[in-house]
């Protein structure tokens, strides 16, 4: 993928770790502000920042439910909040755009090296990986 996709969703995911976005009470404005003085909004697709900023706030707890049975003995809560914002929106690209699952999976594990915990990338990759296998399972049984 291309620096701007990188940058597209390193800045998503800087925008949804912000505590305000994770209140029923988001302003978007003022978190696209935060991360166009800290440097996040250059050099991103601004068009589908704009769109996965508008709509996955409002699909969190949909998301959060479409990978929580891979979590294995985990509990959300028992996430790192970079490791669990990155499910979210990886969650979301693999459902809701036509970007290849293994380009998502690859891409969010190598930005999870880099903001999530030690070693966390690992579990993300397995997490990833069993919800685009049912995902593509139910793809198939749909066709």
């Amino acid at each position: 993928m291309t620096g701007r996709t990188r940058n597209t969703r390193i800045a998503l995911l800087q925008a949804l770790l912000s505590s305000s976005v994770n209140s029923d009470d988001v302003d978007l404005e003022a978190t696209k502000d935060w991360l166009r003085n800290a440097g996040y909004l250059q050099s991103i697709d601004k068009k589908r920042f704009n769109r996965w900023f508008a709509d996955i706030p409002n699909r969190l707890e949909e998301l959060d439910e479409a990978f929580k049975v891979f979590l294995n003995d985990r509990s959300l809560e028992e996430l790192g909040q970079a490791e669990h914002t990155i499910l979210r929106i990886a969650t979301y690209e693999l459902t809701y755009t036509d970007v290849p699952h293994p380009v998502t999976i690859n891409e969010w594990i190598e930005i999870a090296k880099d903001y999530g915990a030690v070693n966390s990338f690992r579990f993300i990759n397995g997490v990833l990986d069993k919800l685009a296998t049912e995902l593509r399972q139910t793809a198939t049984n749909h066709e």
